[in-house]
């Protein structure tokens, strides 16, 4: 069973995602230009834009269903709480994804936007968001 976690500021504050969707991963595109010659078109490589990755499900509150992790938490609510005050602090997250050996297949730090939420009859709490690549001015070449 593949394992998503979400921290912030140096695994100051993790948590552990409910579940995984099963079409988990990024999105990219490469940002090329193309360009009209003499004897046609041009096609020139381009920098890689950031990668996004838009995820949804449900945060179950008062309840543990037979998918969760042990290590994921209850109590949905405290998943928004996470997400939105970390947002204020404006700070990266980080999104590492586990394989069901402990492998970490993906690890990198971004930003949690268009974070939308709306709790359910049954009370669990269903969300769409989209976790997008956050470069660190530091890293940027000119």
């Amino acid at each position: 069973m593949y394992k998503l976690i979400l921290s912030v500021n140096n695994l100051e504050e993790v948590m552990v995602w409910p579940s995984v969707p099963p079409d988990f991963g990024p999105e990219q595109a490469q940002r090329n230009g193309t360009y009209e010659g003499i004897s046609g078109d041009f096609n020139t490589l381009g920098p890689m834009g950031l990668w996004s990755i838009p995820l949804s499900g449900v945060f179950p509150v008062g309840r543990r269903p037979l998918y969760m992790p042990p290590e994921a938490v209850e109590d949905g609510w405290r998943y928004v709480d996470f997400i939105r005050r970390n947002q204020e602090r404006r700070i990266p997250f980080r999104l590492t994804l586990l394989d069901g050996g402990g492998v970490c297949r993906f690890n990198a730090a971004c930003s949690v936007d268009e974070f939308e939420w709306k709790v359910k009859r049954n009370g669990d709490i269903a969300y769409s968001l989209t976790f997008r690549e956050s470069v660190s001015y530091t890293h940027l070449t000119l």
